[in-house]
């Protein structure tokens, strides 16, 4: 009868069990590291779907500035444009428009003030998702060789 024997396997779970607690300060710069990427595809899309408007709201997209939590277990940044983007009059008294409402209301479109959607910042994430995933791969391959 054969006979199934494993020598080192208590070295390899501790190693899995490493790999598992990736410290806070490799996850934040994989996921800054992503959100770059993410962030400069947005504004190229924002500026070739808006080529005809200032910049202000491609000018605007930003990362988080450090990795947030929460319960402890979720990591994560976000990337969106902040910001005042104009201020107009709203029945008499001045409105302020956010990049954020801009992006929006372009992204989606208003059909009722012959806004089109443009769905740009959706197609910029679809196509940096390969680059972001290998740019952070890169940064975890890094921390997985120094172990």
């Amino acid at each position: 009868m054969a006979k199934l024997t494993f020598e080192g396997l208590d070295e390899v779970m501790l190693s899995m069990k490493e790999m598992a607690e990736l410290p806070d300060d490799t996850a934040n710069d994989m996921l800054q590291t992503g959100a770059a990427i993410v962030a400069a595809a947005q504004k190229r899309n924002i500026q070739a779907a808006l080529r005809r408007r200032t910049g202000v709201l491609a000018d605007s997209v930003t990362v988080t500035p450090k990795m947030k939590t929460r319960n402890g277990t979720e990591r994560f940044v976000t990337i969106y444009p902040r910001g005042k983007h104009h201020t107009y009059d709203h029945n008499g008294s001045p409105k302020i428009a956010t990049n954020n409402e801009v992006a929006f209301v372009n992204e989606y479109g208003a059909p009722k003030r012959g806004i089109n959607p443009t769905g740009m910042i959706r197609k910029a994430n679809e196509e940096s998702a390969d680059a972001a995933v290998a740019a952070q791969f890169q940064v975890y391959d890094a921390w997985l060789n120094t172990k």
